[in-house]
């Protein structure tokens, strides 16, 4: 299969490869959504990574034994590609009658570097990978992004009564909703869960936890915020674009020192996804302890 052949997954029934399958999988490149929201490719305005979990990977031992793992794969936002998701569940599927190893942890071991040199060499850069049984992964997962910070982060929760009673009205992108609310300086920190938006080929609802560290001169208002934020509610995106947009809005308007944005997204067929973008890279080791410490620190959003 072509590897950008995204239409050959999506929006259609596609038998299930009951055997290893690397040519499943498909990508998708950054460049198109980039450029139609004026987000520069050479010199990006941020750096950021994207985090997925799957969490219904399985093999078997050689002895024929099923073994159950969470995975975690991890790659640098400044790739060219993502990894479109259908396909990456095909292809880990596929895995689910093979015979991977003596033991739990040689299956984990070959699941790990299969996946992490398949992956890497389809998007041309760096993939990370950790497969550990679920109740390895539960020792160390914490749901809340703040719990797992040293020092810990309180972040405000920003819900529909942080919304003043004028209607809303807008469910594509309308960046026009932060023109003119302007609250001054400060430093702004906090999630809200009023993120929808819809997939870019199937148009089915992804729902996701935002999360927003900002600080500078000028900050918007917390009802503008929100009003853009649900601007997206109609709008046809991948999640890392949905990310990359807020970013962008954001970073165009208000100019600020520091700005970080990630969204911990709701799982789709046992897999979920978590775009984060910064300023600065010191801001997702502060913020994201859950990257920085890649394979010793799960974290999940209370919808996870």
């Amino acid at each position: 299969m072509n590897p950008e052949s995204i239409h050959h997954v999506l929006g259609r029934q596609v038998a299930y490869p009951d055997r290893y399958s690397p040519d499943i999988l498909v990508r998708v490149d950054r460049a198109g959504n980039r450029m139609a929201h004026h987000i520069d490719e050479v010199h990006l305005p941020f750096t950021g990574l994207d985090l997925w979990n799957a969490y219904e990977v399985s093999a078997l031992t050689d002895a024929g034994a099923p073994v159950n793992f969470i995975m975690r794969l991890l790659y640098p936002c400044e790739s060219r590609y993502i990894v479109e998701s259908k396909s990456l569940k095909l292809y880990l599927n596929a895995f689910n009658m093979s015979r991977c190893g003596a033991t739990t942890a040689e299956v984990a071991g070959f699941l790990s570097s299969t996946v992490a040199h398949d992956l890497s060499a389809l998007l041309e850069t760096r993939v990370e990978v950790v497969a550990e049984t679920p109740r390895e992964a539960g020792w160390h997962t914490v749901t809340s992004p703040g719990c797992a910070c040293e020092p810990p982060v309180e972040w405000e929760y920003w819900g529909v009564g942080e919304l003043s009673s004028a209607p809303l009205a807008s469910y594509k992108e309308d960046v026009d909703l932060l023109h003119d609310n302007c609250v001054g300086g400060g430093v702004l920190t906090g999630m809200t869960d009023l993120l929808r938006s819809r997939c870019k080929i199937t148009s089915q609802p992804d729902w996701g936890d935002l999360y927003l560290y900002m600080r500078g001169d000028r900050l918007p208002s917390v009802d503008a915020l929100l009003r853009y934020i649900v601007s997206f509610r109609d709008e046809n995106h991948f999640h890392e674009e949905v990310v990359e947009m807020i970013y962008k809005a954001l970073y165009s308007h208000f100019s600020p020192e520091e700005l970080l944005v990630m969204a911990f997204y709701t799982r789709r067929g046992g897999i979920d996804i978590n775009p984060v973008r910064a300023n600065r890279k010191e801001l997702i080791d502060r913020f994201c302890p859950h990257i920085v410490h890649f394979e010793r620190i799960a974290v999940k959003s209370p919808r996870q």
